[in-house]
């Protein structure tokens, strides 16, 4: 990008690198757990509503903890970015004082 300046690293800005390793550690765990859990469930449960809701229980657990891996780990870096005061996007800010702005065509209307 013309006229910024190149992004400067964590250890640059005085700031350790994220660590993920006991993230995943948690997250293998997790998913580990539900995974035994249902797989039990259905080799060897009942047909009831409490299976059923457990069930249910674990599949919700199994599927928020991959989204909030994912997804937190977007959140960490934007806010990383913010924090070393830089913009989240690489992309330039657009301009609206007029010079940069697009222009409508002469004859719009007539």
């Amino acid at each position: 990008m013309r006229g910024e300046p190149e992004a400067a690293t964590y250890e640059e800005e005085g700031y350790p690198r994220p660590s993920w390793r006991s993230r995943r550690f948690w997250v293998a765990g997790i998913e580990i757990y539900c995974a035994v859990g249902i797989g039990y469930l259905i080799l060897f449960g009942q047909d009831t509503r409490l299976h059923e809701t457990i069930a249910t229980g674990l599949l919700a657990l199994a599927g928020t903890t991959i989204g909030s891996f994912i997804f937190g780990a977007a959140w960490e870096d934007r806010g990383a970015y913010t924090a070393l005061g830089r913009p989240s996007s690489r992309r330039p800010r657009p301009s609206f004082d007029g010079i940069d702005a697009p222009q409508p065509p002469k004859d719009y209307g007539q």
